[in-house]
């Protein structure tokens, strides 16, 4: 889901952020906010995410432990 909330140009410096939000299920929330210098808010986006096993062809059960296994630096993904 995005919320435009400010026009954005071709030029315009932004600054965008992203937090993971963690649950008990196969899914994630990912939040991103899109903000112009001047601190105004330019959007708001949600998105719901998942990991598929591809040989099961299915979601991983604990998304949130395939990340801490995989990433470099999990706590960009906050854990």
């Amino acid at each position: 889901t995005i919320r435009f909330q400010r026009e954005l140009l071709a030029g315009d410096e932004v600054t965008v952020t992203c937090a993971f939000e963690w649950g008990t299920g196969k899914t994630f929330r990912i939040r991103q906010l899109v903000t112009k210098a001047d601190g105004t808010v330019a959007a708001e986006i949600e998105a719901v995410g998942g990991l598929m096993d591809l040989g099961e062809r299915r979601l991983v059960p604990d998304p949130r432990q395939r990340f801490k296994e995989l990433a470099a630096r999990p706590e960009l993904f906050g854990l």
